[in-house]
């Protein structure tokens, strides 16, 4: 379902099933380092293979990356567009409000 402003798409989760993914992630995450500090250091700090014992953590922090709320882009000049170009722009929509204040006026 596209979003209202038509920039990509938004989804909405249910609060509560938004809630039990956070205390499942969570606790996952959670008895997943528990494991991982019970193992011996020379096994997963001290050998080339060790990285694998901590790359399941990239799904639970991706998964939580994922349940925070976005932030709204805050409203600007396009990345593309020159900053001259943004200005004349401006000028000129604010002209054109002025002019269509103005001309109501002007015909009573």
């Amino acid at each position: 379902m596209p979003s209202a402003a038509g920039a990509g798409y938004c989804f909405e989760m249910n609060p509560n099933v938004k809630r039990l993914a956070w205390i499942l992630n969570t606790l996952g995450f959670v008895f997943y380092l528990v494991w991982l500090s019970q193992l011996d250091a020379r096994q997963t700090l001290r050998s080339q293979d060790g990285i694998l014992f901590y790359l399941p953590c990239v799904p639970f922090l991706f998964v939580f990356m994922l349940l925070i709320n976005p932030k709204p882009a805050p409203k600007g000049k396009p990345w593309w567009q020159s900053d001259e170009d943004y200005a004349r722009e401006q000028l000129d929509k604010q002209k054109k409000a002025e002019a269509a204040a103005d001309a109501p006026a002007s015909k009573s």
